[in-house]
């Protein structure tokens, strides 16, 4: 998953000791939550056999679900949930990220940058909701969103689901993300939508444009032929030398058709390069195709992490999510 506009992308969101480890207090009992292994953090920093560091993710990932669940402490809660914003999302990364969308580790890899994502991009997320869901559907039921949401709502939303992961249902946590997902999937693609109608309307006017324009310059050739064979016959007919008047005719009418074939060859040129009619959106990266297609494949990235969910959320409860 990416964080793009959105900024919004991603290919789809046991032995060893933890790399995840308590504080030694005496007790059985983690007075804090289990922090990354200084001695792993020096490993993964000097670089790891990519064997010893799935081993790890599994291990390290399965221990800090199994803890948290075990505890009622809102503490510890609340630093797994914040894990990635005082730890880096680099080291997170270097532990997890490798891991395949149907493991824990990648599964809960895919949550953090679910939270991180939607916190970074709240208002934009909240416009896209809005957009695709005007009214209360199974989806937000889900999703556990009130339409329309708001920035907050987004940010409430990241962190329950997140949370809810480590001390409620996993699979329901995954589901709710999901279905999240792809609400937001739906409204990149009705904006992608309407981006693709203005972009037909502002391409529909410059090709109207060009062609009145190159009527009226076809018209200006065609007067200027005219006026020609009409000084034509006119000098035949009378007696005097009328070359100097004649010279001024053929050169006004030979600019006539040099602007006329300018303007005809500058037309063919873009036509031949497929790019079509001038757009007047201003640069590429700002042309509503452009963004529309940018949109598409962010939410074309987005539903593949969703269909990861829902197939985490799938093996968890077979009990075949490791």
């Amino acid at each position: 998953m990416s964080t793009n506009p959105v900024h919004y992308s991603s290919g789809s969101v046991n032995s060893a000791h933890p790399g995840f480890a308590p504080a030694r207090t005496g007790s059985s009992r983690p007075a804090r939550p289990a922090q990354l292994d200084p001695a792993l953090t020096e490993k993964m920093a000097g670089g790891m056999d990519p064997e010893e560091i799935n081993e790890m993710s599994h291990a390290s990932a399965q221990a800090m679900l199994d803890r948290v669940h075990h505890t009622q402490d809102p503490q510890i809660v609340e630093r797994v949930l914040t894990l990635v914003d005082r730890e880096g999302v680099d080291i997170i990364a270097e532990l997890w990220s490798r891991s395949e969308p149907d493991s824990l580790p990648g599964i809960l890899w895919r949550l953090y940058l679910l939270r991180t994502w939607m916190r970074k991009n709240q208002r934009s997320l909240a416009s896209l909701y809005r957009i695709a869901e005007p009214e209360d559907t199974a989806a937000s039921a889900i999703a556990g969103v009130d339409t329309p949401p708001t920035a907050e709502d987004i940010v409430h939303t990241a962190d329950s689901i997140l949370s809810g992961a480590f001390t409620g249902d996993f699979a329901v946590a995954l589901e709710r993300a999901s279905a999240f997902i792809d609400v937001i999937a739906r409204g990149l693609a009705i904006r992608a939508k309407m981006l693709t109608r203005q972009a037909r309307k502002v391409e529909a006017a410059e090709t109207a444009r060009r062609e009145a324009h190159m009527r009226d310059l076809q018209h200006e050739v065609e007067a200027a032929e005219a006026a020609q064979a009409a000084q034509r016959v006119a000098d035949e007919a009378a007696d005097g030398n009328n070359a100097d008047r004649h010279n001024h005719d053929h050169d006004g009418n030979n600019a006539a058709a040099n602007r006329y074939n300018s303007a005809l060859s500058d037309a063919d040129a873009r036509y031949r390069a497929g790019k079509g009619p001038a757009s007047s959106a201003g640069p590429a990266s700002n042309d509503p195709r452009t963004v529309a297609a940018r949109l598409l494949h962010t939410g074309s990235n987005l539903m593949t992490t969703s269909t990861d969910f829902r197939h985490g959320a799938s093996l968890w409860r077979q009990g075949k999510l490791e």
